[in-house]
């Protein structure tokens, strides 16, 4: 049974589904042995077929439907369902997320724990219980870009050694993350000017320009099946890099903004040649350059961001 108060709930969970029917009942159903000891609600809103939805009416009667107005994106579906919400906290979840038993009542007791924090967030794992790729995000530079294309990731390095203890960090996924309210409310929520990845990364960025901090809380644990189990799917790195762009687009100046483009182009590229040269008997590397196949060989399709007249958004919707 659902721990829920009519009246201003510790956070509204809120959830953003896609296509998302056959993994939907897994997320919701995780939901109350992730919080026994808190007051929460559930909203929800489907920006795909209807199908998400009408699994959720059927089988989850408490959780709100929020009407979706077609694909709207991700910053714009959580914005429509936070401006709904009544809870202290917000907390974004992924629906391909199942959370582990008091994942969410780790979060809110961190929030007396580090309550000079506007974000917290837990530790998202793969199918092994092992952290996954979710934990190794952060704020785009040139400098990480650089090093991707000499073949290493400091970003992967630095944060694979700091998930075992809570740490303060510059930014979470999207995925599996808890605003204040407050913090929420003072940054105008998420850019919709973002469709699909690095809208929680901008967050996060124009909230540290404000002084807020936020912190990773080791013992809050969850499953995470990455892109709906297609982590490796060529399209989904054109959407992730439009996303990197649209970034540098709105908060780099335009030198250093081309710069980024050709630096992800650069490294792209370097993975598609390796995986035709090497991947006969590296599987690795075979791997690496189908899932950036699109990004090297369809640069214009993810290099203006997500300008509405140009690239993945203006073919979206036509």
């Amino acid at each position: 049974m659902m721990n829920i108060t009519a009246t201003t709930p510790d956070v509204s969970i809120l959830i953003v589904a896609y296509n998302s029917h056959a993994i939907i009942a897994a997320c919701l159903g995780s939901i109350p042995a992730a919080c026994t000891r808190h007051t929460y609600e559930v909203l929800l809103i489907d920006n795909g077929d209807g199908a998400s939805a009408d699994v959720v009416v059927a089988a989850f009667p408490s959780v709100k439907i929020v009407l979706s107005r077609g694909n709207v994106g991700f910053a714009a579906g959580n914005n429509l369902l936070a401006a709904q919400a009544k809870g202290r906290h917000l907390l974004l979840l992924n629906p391909d997320v199942v959370l582990k038993p008091d994942a969410v009542d780790r979060l809110l007791e961190a929030t007396k724990t580090y309550p000079y924090a506007s974000a917290w967030g837990g530790v998202t794992l793969d199918h092994n219980d092992r952290p996954d790729l979710g934990n190794t995000v952060q704020i785009p530079s040139l400098k990480e870009m650089l090093s991707r294309t000499l073949g290493r990731s400091s970003a992967a390095l630095r944060n694979n050694a700091t998930v075992a203890a809570d740490a303060e960090v510059e930014v979470m996924s999207g995925s599996f993350v808890m605003f204040s309210r407050s913090a929420w409310d003072e940054a105008d929520g998420l850019d919709e000017r973002y469709f699909l990845y690095c809208e929680e990364v901008d967050l996060f960025h124009r909230l540290a320009q404000r002084g807020h901090s936020f912190w990773r809380i080791a013992s809050s644990l969850a499953n995470h099946d990455i892109g709906h189990g297609e982590a490796s799917s060529p399209n989904r790195e054109l959407y992730l890099n439009a996303g990197v762009i649209q970034f540098t687009r709105l908060h780099w100046s335009k030198i250093d903004s081309l710069l980024a483009f050709f630096l992800i182009w650069l490294s792209s590229l370097q993975r598609v040649i390796l995986g035709w040269l090497f991947g006969w008997f590296k599987p690795n590397l075979s791997t690496a350059g189908k899932k950036q196949r699109l990004v090297a060989l369809r640069p214009n399709y993810w290099r203006h961001g997500y300008d509405p007249q140009r690239g993945l958004l203006a073919r979206l919707r036509r």
